[in-house]
């Protein structure tokens, strides 16, 4: 199967891949390679989903950390 195949095969509509991409890609990618057509996730699946959650949100926490180090970000 194609790559785009795989994503059409975990989600319905194209808004979902979207926004996962641009706020939770780590997740979104580890949902579309652990998704299997026509079962879904089983309950180890859905670990390491949490997994690249929280790995997503480390990289979220990390990116605002890393802004206030610029000079003139407004302090307050």
């Amino acid at each position: 199967m194609a790559r785009p195949a795989l994503v059409s095969a975990a989600f319905d509509t194209w808004i979902w891949p979207l926004l996962g991409l641009i706020f939770l890609p780590f997740a979104t990618l580890m949902y579309v390679i652990m998704y299997v057509p026509g079962i879904g996730l089983g309950g180890g699946d859905w670990f390491w989903i949490a997994v690249a959650v929280v790995l997503d949100l480390f990289h979220w926490v990390g990116a605002a950390t890393q802004r206030r180090q610029f000079p003139g970000y407004p302090r307050g």
